[in-house]
């Protein structure tokens, strides 16, 4: 594939992703503990969570790891930091998920743990921006 085209791809699925990650997180603000809209607000941020977000963060990192590839950046200590931010951004959004899924089910706590894993996921989207804009040696 073209190298520019496979960056605008690229650069286009972290635009759909990060945005709706951050209008999920808006959402879920606003609406998640309306005791009329709550449950339907939960049940809208879970699915499309599972049909634009996650699909969004694993197309970013095959398309990133296949422009890595092409311009020979696999080895670069950038490359390497962001690809390990990623795993923790997994791992934060993992337990974003889980607690949005405690949370349906009524489950005390997850509200909390479903913030902080929050707030630690957008910490990695920003460091992973950060490398890719400045590519730190």
């Amino acid at each position: 594939m073209n190298y520019l085209a496979l960056k605008f791809a690229h650069v286009f699925i972290a635009i759909v992703a990060i945005g709706s990650s951050a209008a999920l997180a808006i959402v879920l603000g606003y609406f998640a503990d309306d005791p009329e809209h709550g449950a339907f607000a939960l049940r809208l941020v879970r699915r499309l969570s599972w049909i634009i977000v996650i699909p969004g963060y694993v197309l970013m990192l095959v398309t990133g790891m296949f422009m890595g590839h092409q311009a020979g950046l696999l080895d670069a200590r950038w490359t390497e930091a962001a690809m390990n931010l990623w795993g923790f951004g997994a791992l934060f959004l993992g337990l974003a998920v889980w607690s949005l899924n405690r949370r349906l089910r009524g489950l005390r706590g997850a509200a909390t743990l479903g913030r902080v894993s929050a707030v630690g996921w957008a910490l990695v989207v920003v460091g992973i921006l950060y490398f890719m804009v400045f590519k730190p040696a």
